[in-house]
């Protein structure tokens, strides 16, 4: 097996499913599941409306994300992620377009991804 990657995921409309007459190749199965995966990517891609990045130093306790005016509505749903395993964030705080978020003290610099999506329903 092989890992399938899209970066330019395109939503079907209709998904092609396989016939009783088609051979029992992995290229007549893959059509399919390619078309969902894609479907899954496209939609995932639709709702995560915005990210940002920034280093936080080692010892230092909070980064701050500037988004674009409207980027952050009310019931949007925020989401950390960060470069290394296992860092837990302390607090999120919201003003405007701004979000803080605060941490322990970190031994070494980290990386942290703040994404912006639309709240599930």
């Amino acid at each position: 097996m092989k890992d399938y990657t899209e970066n330019n995921p395109v939503f079907s409309d209709k998904i092609t499913i396989l016939d009783p007459t088609d051979t029992d190749h992995a290229d007549n199965f893959n059509v399919p599941l390619k078309q969902l995966a894609d479907n899954e990517l496209y939609l995932k891609n639709a709702i995560s409306k915005c990210e940002k990045t920034a280093l936080l130093p080692a010892g230092q306790t909070s980064a701050v994300f500037n988004f674009d005016p409207g980027s952050i509505i009310e019931n949007s749903k925020i989401r950390i992620e960060s470069n290394v395993p296992d860092v837990n964030y302390e607090d999120i705080t919201v003003e405007e377009d701004s979000i803080t978020v605060t941490f322990e003290a970190q031994k070494k610099d980290i990386y942290v991804k703040v994404v912006v999506s639309d709240a599930v329903v």
